[in-house]
């Protein structure tokens, strides 16, 4: 055994290696990339993956991928595993850079598997250099490796790679060797389809190669592998089976019911044609490629887009024939031409829509094609190709160099949601959404509201009928005190149109009418129109309960709905707040209030309001009076110009006799909020000392 280790690494080691110095080298400036877009949901949203217990492994393989989206019809708890031992076991938390060191490996590792499947398939480890080279380094696949949420297709294409693998060194084994080399096909499939639904090309990607290479085993010898496949399938579809919430993918049926049946493939020819644009110059590389950025199609053929589907279609017929003619001449291409058909389709025939990410597993066929037919014509120029021709190792070294610093640079877009968005509009100007999330990015920033609510303006006349578009413009808006009836009227119209997440369309303008005089009774009535949609909803019920209390007589209801927010959301601390308060006020119920200020803290404890309310509490029960000082203590060091914690920190230091430090507290509290009581206090402590 020793001696096969040795052996491989004496042939391969250094080309392994080289290809993992040359990605490294590429996406070394990847690891800063913060935290956003979808990962925000994901990765900080996800109460599953905080800690390793068996409650949170057991959510993770009996729900959705999407945990705050159980019902988006993803399940892929590989993938979400992934991220639990990021946040938890390797105590990354919210630091992104060990997010991404994971998806590098992971990336490394599939490299590898290409560099071995080069070797399968040219039987030249030169050119399998190049082929992993090529491959590896392209800008197309940045979003797979660089977006943290793009594992899922990193360990997508490891078990198809690997299942690929295995498959072959299965044909070829005898004795107990070939039990273990199904077993690990068989594993790799499940790792696969468990982490992202595309990895069920596996079987497909077998039979391409058992029709290229039908002359190296009989269809029957082949039989048992593909009955074996049937077991991680089965796997799958009883996990998902025993989902606590029934999935329903509805993206691709409802594109159907609109457009028919040949529209949306008429537009996957577009989509298709647009990657090999992208794959051979990948230039304009966006994070989003969304209908508006590419047109529908339509039948007259009157625009050069409707004429382009004409074109992709006759260039994949005749590469179809052409690999079909030359299937002995060059097995590579008859391989690679159709792997990346069978690669490609989950996404560009079930559903007809666009991103980088679905093009990491299926540009393997387009790199491999691209080798095979620099091989098939060094051959011809030069029968010892690949061995002599200096010339053409020149060439692949510098088109390497030219992807690896395409994909450095590509990297500085994902570094933030601002740099993202800006790249997708200088890329695409006529997508809505990146002009939305650009808007959405700035108006997180101080001082830049008005460029967010120009970005959002323009996504709105992009897309007038955009549910989400008027949305967001409202929120833009609603930050602006002299914009506040302008708010309403967007949040309005995105509520006719009846978009997706109405209940936090209803809550922010219940939010909105909330602070607009005489507005309180229709802040209500959108509360509670949000919580008939969304029940759950938590922020809703503690803002309800906040209207509620304003209104005279109705304290009650404002505890119900409060209770209610912390039944949904146990770490609400708003909600926990609210209650202290409320307790604090009844007579005989001041442990409970204590009890919910702690709660309040426990998850949240910067909150210097919960210190300084719960000081105030302590202060009132006999033998706490030291408790409550170190509660106001915690209050004034988050929020040093807090006056009413420096006035109550001053009376009980009164108490014990710290006079000096009693009247500095009394003297800061004036400072910032001046009081009579106060200073009448401060005036007797001040004689008193004399």
């Amino acid at each position: 055994m020793r001696k096969i280790v040795s052996l491989v690494w004496s042939q391969h080691g250094r080309r392994l290696l080289l290809l993992w110095a040359l990605a490294l080298a590429a996406y070394s400036n990847s690891f800063q990339a913060g935290i956003f877009f979808d990962n925000t949901p994901a990765l900080l949203e996800d109460p599953r993956i905080r800690a390793v217990t068996a409650r949170n492994i057991g959510a993770i393989l009996t729900e959705g991928y999407w945990h705050i989206t159980p019902t988006s019809g993803l399940y892929r708890p590989v993938t979400t595993l992934s991220y639990l031992v990021n946040y938890a076991v390797f105590d990354n938390g919210a630091n992104p850079a060990g997010y991404h060191w994971f998806n590098f490996v992971l990336h490394g590792v599939n490299v590898s598997l290409v560099y071995a499947l080069g070797i399968l398939i040219f039987d030249a480890p030169a050119l399998a250099l190049a082929f992993a080279a090529i491959w590896g380094l392209h800008p197309l696949l940045t979003e797979s490796v660089t977006n943290i949420v793009g594992r899922a297709d990193l360990l997508a294409a490891f078990g198809v790679l690997a299942g690929l693998l295995c498959y072959v060194q299965w044909a070829s084994a005898t004795g107990r060797r070939k039990h273990w080399w199904l077993a690990a096909m068989v594993a790799a499939q499940a790792i696969g389809l468990l982490s992202k639904e595309n990895a069920a090309v596996l079987p497909g990607i077998l039979l391409v190669y058992d029709l290229t290479w039908s002359e190296r085993a009989s269809w029957r010898a082949r039989a048992p592998a593909y009955a074996a496949l049937a077991l991680p399938f089965a796997a799958f579809l009883y996990l998902r089976s025993q989902l606590h919430t029934r999935l329903a993918v509805a993206l691709s049926k409802g594109l159907a019911s609109r457009s028919g049946f040949w529209a949306p493939r008429a537009n996957s020819l577009r989509i298709i044609g647009k990657s090999i644009r992208l794959f051979i110059w990948p230039d304009h590389l966006s994070a989003d490629y969304s209908r508006s950025s590419i047109p529908k199609f339509g039948w007259r053929f009157s625009t050069w887009e409707d004429g382009q589907v004409l074109v992709v279609l006759a260039v994949c017929l005749c590469a179809i024939a052409l690999a079909v003619r030359w299937r002995r001449r060059s097995k590579a291409m008859f391989f690679f031409v159709f792997f990346f058909f069978v690669a490609l389709s989950p996404t560009a025939l079930e559903v007809p829509i666009m991103a980088e990410r679905f093009l990491y597993l299926p540009s393997i066929g387009l790199v491999g094609c691209v080798v095979a037919a620099i091989y098939a014509l060094g051959r011809r120029l030069s029968p010892s190709w690949p061995a002599s021709p200096q010339v053409a190792w020149i060439a692949m070294g510098v088109v390497c160099l030219a992807l690896g610093m395409r994909t450095y640079a590509r990297n500085s877009d994902w570094h933030d949601e601002l740099s993202l968005w800006s790249s997708a509009v200088n890329v695409v100007p006529w997508n809505a959404r990146a002009h939305m999330n650009l808007g959405n990015a700035l108006a997180q920033i101080p001082g830049r509201l008005p460029d967010a609510i120009a970005e959002l303006q323009t996504a709105l006349r992009i897309s007038p009928n955009g549910a989400q578009e008027h949305y967001n413009l409202g929120r833009a808006l609603a930050q602006m005190p002299d914009r506040a009836q302008d708010a309403v009227t967007e949040f309005q119209a995105a509520l006719r149109m009846k978009g997706d997440g109405a209940a936090a369309m209803h809550y922010n303008l219940g939010c909105l009418l909330a602070r607009m005089p005489g507005q309180l009774p229709d802040a209500i009535g959108e509360f509670q129109a949000a919580l008939r949609i969304q029940p759950d909803f938590a922020e809703a019920h503690n803002n309800l309960g906040n209207a509620f209390e304003r209104m005279p007589g109705r304290l009650t209801d404002a505890m119900g709905e409060w209770q209610a927010a912390v039944s949904s959301d146990p770490d609400l601390g708003e909600a926990h707040y609210n209650l202290g308060n409320a307790f604090a006020q009844m007579p005989g119920r001041l442990p409970d209030a204590i009890a919910e200020y702690q709660a309040a803290l426990h998850s949240q404890p910067r909150f210097a309001e919960a210190h300084n309310n719960l000081a105030n509490a302590l202060a009132q029960t006999p033998g706490r009076l030291t408790d409550a000082i170190r509660e106001w203590r915690a209050a004034l060091q988050l929020q040093p110009n807090l006056a009413q914690a420096h006035a109550n920190l001053g009376s009980a230091l009164a108490q014990i006799d710290q006079l000096p430090s009693a009247i500095a507290e009394l003297e800061a509290a004036q400072r910032i909020h001046p009081d009579p009581q106060v200073q009448q206090m401060l005036d007797r402590l001040r004689k008193g000392r004399k």
